[in-house]
């Protein structure tokens, strides 16, 4: 950043003229995008300084009804990834533009990775302002993507849902409950066996409904009883004879050993949870339950020590002087707060 920074507002001058001159030429107009994309990169949190010029561009871009957006658009959306990425804070203009994430994924999914990777900029930086703007549309994405993606689509984009859980355990789940009865039908469809991807495709759909067993028991105990549940399950062939919540207790069993450490101690918080309905059903699993909460207790705080670590931590934990949080610190920060919440 210091070695850009004499230089930032004549390069901002340069990009602005460049830009109002390069109406129709296409090719011109992608090399400055990814030209103003680096730029950005090279500002950090300093970028703001160029949002001037820089978002009328990227909304131009992200435009799906402008006559150049074919040409403009994935470089457009890597911009608008970068400026996310480094923005110290959301403004009401970033904030207006989430939207058009909506109408890109309608048209197809061509940029799948890029718009999961804009929709978790805006969940860490947006908050509960973005969540209390923008509910419906992060609803309808996700409902658009799972179900309609393959299985690397689904592995990009359950880690969007699992960050929405963390952050807003009582207010999202309700609202993706369409989404969240297709990741059961996930868990509880067969088939994942000789398939890895499908099995961690599984493995983390579980981990998510754990997670909300966790963090929201109520709700899940009730997403589990609704009739419109019942009715998917049917449809999609799967037999509703045992409760699903029980089903979902033998998928935690079964995938612990195909989940990161942190999903592990996921799963064995929900189970500790499911010990205590006492339920002759979860008696019967006692051994099970017991064997994957005791490979958790002494997996010991491996997830603390790897998430605690980075370029921008002190040792003790706290940011070194002069920085602000990147992306990454604020979705392990989301981890640990997480952890430190519950405990087995």
């Amino acid at each position: 950043m210091s070695d850009v920074m004499p230089f930032a507002n004549k390069l901002i001058l340069f990009f602005q003229k460049v830009w109002e001159e390069s109406s129709g030429e296409c090719l011109l107009q992608i090399q400055l995008l990814v030209a103003l994309r680096n730029f950005v990169v090279a500002l950090g949190y300093q970028s703001p300084i160029c949002y001037d010029i820089l978002l009328p561009i990227l909304q131009k871009g992200i435009d799906i009804d402008s006559p150049d957006e074919l040409n403009l658009l994935e470089d457009s959306m890597l911009l608008w990834e970068a400026t996310l990425s480094h923005a110290p804070s959301m403004v009401p203009q970033l904030l207006a533009y989430f939207p058009c994430v909506v109408k890109i994924m309608e048209r197809s999914f061509d940029h799948l990775q890029v718009a999961v990777n804009i929709t978790e900029d805006y969940i860490i930086l947006g908050g509960s302002e973005f969540l209390s703007i923008h509910a419906s549309s992060v609803a309808q994405i996700l409902d658009l993507v799972v179900g309609n993606v393959n299985d690397r689509g689904l592995l990009s984009t359950l880690p969007v849902i699992d960050i929405l859980i963390q952050c807003f355990p009582l207010e999202v789940p309700q609202l993706i409950s369409s989404t969240l009865q297709k990741l059961i039908v996930i868990c509880l469809s067969g088939g994942d066996d000789q398939d890895p991807s499908k099995t961690a495709v599984k493995a983390s759909s579980a981990a998510i409904l754990a997670r909300i067993l966790v963090m929201n028991t109520n709700y899940l105990a009730h997403l589990t009883s609704e009739p419109s549940l019942l009715l998917l399950l049917q449809s999609s062939g799967i037999p509703t004879e045992e409760n699903v919540l029980l089903c979902l207790v033998d998928i935690w069993l079964d995938k612990a050993d195909n989940v990161s450490s942190i999903q592990r101690k996921t799963y064995g918080l929900a189970l500790s949870i499911i010990l205590t309905l006492r339920l002759p059903q979860v008696l019967n699993k006692l051994d099970q339950i017991l064997s994957v909460c005791t490979t958790v207790i002494l997996g010991g705080n491996d997830d603390l020590t790897e998430e605690s670590s980075g370029d921008n931590i002190t040792s003790s934990g706290s940011l070194s002087k002069g920085t602000i949080p990147s992306k990454e610190f604020r979705r392990r920060q989301l981890k640990l707060q997480t952890l430190s919440t519950k405990c087995l």
